[in-house]
């Protein structure tokens, strides 16, 4: 498994409309292959973080190429004050 975590500073007073915009849009990610679901986490300090799974890094890649993944990284920066940080991380025990 490949997971992808995503740190972001989310713009004031969004919680509750970036909370269900990443509700619908992992609906639409949830039809590509090799991916295997994304949450949403805060801080205790106020930050946000989105964890994203995906079966492998080729599928990760190969999802980051499509046309709907397009489309919600260009919606994504209506919610964020600066473009995300994000981290890559191989699983290798469980």
């Amino acid at each position: 498994m490949y997971v992808a975590i995503i740190e972001m500073p989310l713009k004031e007073n969004m919680e509750e409309e970036f909370k269900t915009w990443i509700h619908q849009t992992n609906q639409i990610l949830a039809k590509q292959h090799g991916f295997v679901g994304r949450r949403l986490a805060k801080s205790e300090d106020g930050k946000y973080i989105i964890i994203a799974e995906f079966a492998d890094k080729e599928s990760h890649h190969k999802i980051h190429q499509t046309p709907e993944h397009h489309q919600i990284s260009i919606q994504l920066m209506n919610f964020i004050k600066q473009g995300p940080s994000r981290k890559f991380y191989d699983i290798i025990s469980q």
